[in-house]
């Protein structure tokens, strides 16, 4: 599998746990304990602080749009990845919010 296609993959899992109420607490297997989000200017670190911000009760009815991913090979067998798209969140599809992601996926020791 090339590293495009692992970031294929990814932004599809990520994203569609995310919109999704039932699936987005296994988004926690993919942090670890140093992971980081910056969400608005704030850092949340590790696991439980990330889900914390992702799971807040007006992120509940979450639906996003990537229009844009991009993936370039890092160090260590990593793959760093860009998403852009917008997010609507509480059904306000008529007014949604432009976003940007980075994640750096590592491989697990």
């Amino acid at each position: 599998m090339d590293f495009m296609e692992i970031a294929n993959d990814f932004v599809d899992h990520w994203f569609g746990s995310f919109d999704n109420t039932d699936l987005k607490p296994v988004l926690a297997s993919l942090y670890r304990p140093e992971s980081m989000l910056v969400w608005e200017g704030a850092q949340k670190l590790g696991s439980d602080d990330i889900m914390a911000t992702l799971t807040k009760p007006e992120m509940s009815v979450v639906k996003t749009v990537v229009t844009t991913r991009d993936a370039t090979p890092a160090t260590a067998g990593g793959i760093l990845i860009t998403a852009i798209g917008s997010l609507a969140i509480d059904n306000a599809f008529d007014t949604p919010i432009s976003f940007t992601s980075t994640f750096l996926l590592q491989p697990n020791d």
